[in-house]
């Protein structure tokens, strides 16, 4: 005995003979079928094709298979995090239904839990008939045309040449961030709305958004991050927002909007309160991740921390692998003789500079001014000393090491050079200081003074460098991406 009507989910990224399969399968066991589209909501890498051109393919399939009449409809499912939540908006859209077939067992296991008569059908030639396979295809530009019905080759060739092209397909599209640093993240998250949208609203965050991010007090001015923004796109509309929704869950003449993968989950809490104030919910346009030169996500944050600069690369001091060490060339010494920060030649004036503002991190090269900060109260988070001053060792009587613990082993740097090992516990020990409020020593077996540079290299931004100058007297680096920049320059330099 037949089920009056069978229910079949699926993405149809695109339409393919596995799931041609599924439906005569379904038409086996019921006499008449609905189609629920997943991922109906979102557009991304996965889910290119929208949901309204999906819908016209099945309907074309149905047509040309000549079983039209068994077809009641097609409806949209959302993606939702909360199993309840998507459940009940696939019982609202899809109505009644005896039995559902399909291969997901996500979808599978939710629908038996609500008590849903649930047949799974084994996949059809699996490693022929798979979404992503024939999009990987597509994409490589190699044979795809076998995998799909022949009568939607050639409606999936336009689709391709049409992807392509500079096709504007929302009235309104928004879009949202803190713009901090602005990154090439940010650059697609901009490109991505304009290439859809004919017109574009960009939110910019105030504090009330950032005040609880990590290194919140390094974000740049809302101004700053604004002409950042302006300068990468002329013809936005630009407005501040202080709440998550930047009131588009209450705008009633926006289509789409445009996230990363990371606030993705904001677009449908949007979308949630949007139904609730009886609003169509937005299509969400995904865009694909960003990565660092490290294969990490490039973030505003990332760059706060001092681990990249806005085009992902990340700061290092050598690619090579198992170097030991860098050693520093003649023609730099001229250029390192010069101080890299501001001159200091009193205490007092220096820590009238340190008390002036709340800095991110402090760290101190050079026996002389880390006993100097500490006698007056202010411990580094950092500390390198090699018992020495201008290359003479300390004598024991002049008492400054009384504060420094008792250490069983001392880091090598040899003079005149970077030891790539010393160099990596002190990024260890700045990564410790940032994430864990920890304070710390290098001891260095050697010569400490060129440490100063991979200090400089992977503190965060905000921080403060000091190191003692033969000459000049106190040097304090204050750390921003230009001093950064400078100094991966100069450690390029080394051999």
């Amino acid at each position: 005995m037949k089920h009056k009507t069978a229910l079949v989910i699926g993405r149809f990224q695109p339409f393919h003979k596995g799931h041609l399969f599924l439906i005569k399968k379904a038409l086996e066991k019921a006499n008449k079928i609905i189609i629920g589209i997943g991922s109906a909501n979102i557009i991304d890498e996965n889910n290119p094709i929208d949901f309204e051109t999906r819908k016209k393919v099945i309907k074309a399939v149905f047509y040309k298979e000549g079983i039209e009449d068994k077809l009641i409809k097609i409806v949209p499912l959302s993606d939702y995090f909360d199993d309840k939540k998507w459940l009940l908006n696939l019982v609202k859209q899809v109505g009644k239904f005896d039995l559902t077939l399909g291969h997901n067992e996500w979808t599978n296991n939710i629908l038996k839990k609500a008590g849903y008569k649930v047949l799974k059908v084994d996949y059809y030639k699996r490693p022929l008939y798979e979404g992503w396979r024939i999009r990987k295809l597509i994409k490589e530009g190699k044979k795809w045309q076998d995998r799909v019905p022949k009568y939607i080759v050639s409606w999936l060739y336009d689709f391709v040449s049409k992807k392509d092209k500079d096709i504007r397909k929302f009235d309104h599209v928004v879009l949202g961030g803190t713009f901090d640093h602005f990154h090439k993240g940010h650059e697609a998250l901009l490109t991505k709305a304009f290439e859809i949208g004919r017109k574009v609203t960009i939110g910019i965050a105030t504090e009330e958004i950032y005040k609880n991010k990590f290194l919140s007090e390094t974000i740049q001015s809302f101004e700053l991050r604004k002409r950042s923004v302006e300068k990468y796109v002329k013809n936005g509309n630009y407005i501040p927002f202080s709440e998550f929704t930047g009131g588009t869950d209450s705008m009633r003449n926006i289509n789409a909007i445009v996230v990363s993968r990371e606030t993705y989950p904001n677009a449908m809490r949007i979308n949630e309160l949007r139904v609730k104030n009886k609003l169509q919910p937005l299509m969400i346009v995904i865009i694909e991740d960003i990565l660092a030169e490290d294969g990490k996500l490039i973030s505003s944050e990332r760059i706060r921390s001092g681990e990249i600069d806005r085009e992902g690369k990340k700061y290092q001091i050598s690619k090579i692998k198992d170097q030991k060490e860098i050693v520093m060339p003649e023609s730099l010494r001229p250029i390192l003789q010069k101080p890299l920060g501001k001159i200091f030649k009193d205490i007092k004036s220096l820590l009238h500079y340190i008390n002036i503002m709340k800095w991110t991190m402090i760290i101190a090269v050079g026996d002389i001014i880390v006993d100097s900060l500490l006698k007056e109260g202010i411990d580094p988070n950092l500390k390198v000393i090699d018992f020495k001053s201008r290359r003479t060792v300390i004598p024991a009587k002049a008492g400054i090491h009384t504060n420094i613990p008792i250490f069983k082993q001392k880091m090598t740097n040899n003079p005149g050079t970077i030891n790539l090992k010393t160099a990596d516990t002190i990024k260890i020990k700045i990564s410790e200081a940032l994430h864990k409020k920890s304070k710390s020593w290098v001891i260095v077996d050697g010569e400490e003074d060129l440490l100063t540079l991979p200090a400089i290299l992977f503190v965060p931004l905000n921080s403060l460098v000091l190191y003692g100058h033969w000459q000049y007297g106190i040097i304090v680096v204050t750390i921003d991406e230009k001093i950064k920049e400078k100094v991966g320059k100069i450690l390029k330099e080394f051999i």
